[in-house]
């Protein structure tokens, strides 16, 4: 059976400039309580800087499948991470973008000539243009449509709402399914606890929730989201 193992958890990095040539480093206990952070600091309308780390994951079924790289400055600890499974990089042959915001993709910079799959609607996103020389150092495999197989017991389903061509990976494992949800879950973990967003969250409120029903009937074991630590729901 296939397996799911996060190789570098989500994180959130804030701070506030001071006003006097420096910065102040918010201590935050999570990716979580990061994002609230900056949402105080910009309340108070302080100056207020975040750089964000998704949860970086690795598949290993008959092929391995390196899920969202990240930052660029991500790569040295996923590369850690791997050899700490005793996987060494020139075996990872295969990376699976959940979409293309830069956050989750930039570190494909780290991997070229792999093949790396992701959906057509994130090639033709605006957005794919601030890594079109990324995007050009891998052999692209497109997806279309709304789901799909990669290999058997590694599935895909289109969870559009935070970009369009967003894909939720569906890895059925020992434990059960895992969905590896990224940015269609977030930003927040209560909300999804509570399967309701603010009113004012943004015109994608309504079709957010309405994939996190759809991940909800999937009855998973555990869901992966994109900046929040993973939920185990079983």
């Amino acid at each position: 059976m296939p397996s799911v193992h996060l190789l570098v958890p989500a994180q959130r990095h804030v701070f506030s400039l001071d006003g006097r040539g420096g910065a102040e480093v918010e201590r935050t206990d999570s990716s979580a309580d990061g994002f609230r952070r900056y949402k105080e600091l910009q309340a108070e309308q302080k100056p207020a800087g975040m750089v964000a780390f998704p949860n970086t994951c690795l598949i290993r079924a008959e092929r391995d499948y390196l899920v969202d790289p990240g930052v660029k400055m991500q790569g040295a600890p996923v590369i850690g991470a791997l050899e700490a499974l005793g996987v060494e990089p020139p075996e990872i042959k295969d990376l699976i973008l959940t979409h293309l915001h830069y956050d989750h993709a930039e570190g494909l910079v780290a991997w070229p000539q792999r093949r790396a799959y992701v959906h057509r609607r994130e090639t033709e996103a605006p957005y794919a243009q601030v890594l079109a020389g990324v995007l050009e150092m891998v052999n692209l495999e497109v997806l279309d449509g709304e789901e799909g197989e990669i290999e058997p017991g590694v599935r895909w389903l289109r969870m559009p709402g935070h970009a369009d061509g967003l894909i939720a990976l569906l890895v059925d494992t020992d434990d059960g399914l895992v969905v590896i949800a990224s940015d269609s879950v977030g930003p927040l973990p209560e909300y999804f606890d509570e399967m309701d967003l603010p009113e004012d969250f943004g015109p994608e409120r309504e079709e957010l929730l309405t994939e996190w029903r759809r991940i909800r009937d999937l009855d998973p074991a555990v869901v992966i989201p994109g900046h929040n630590p993973p939920m185990r729901l079983k």
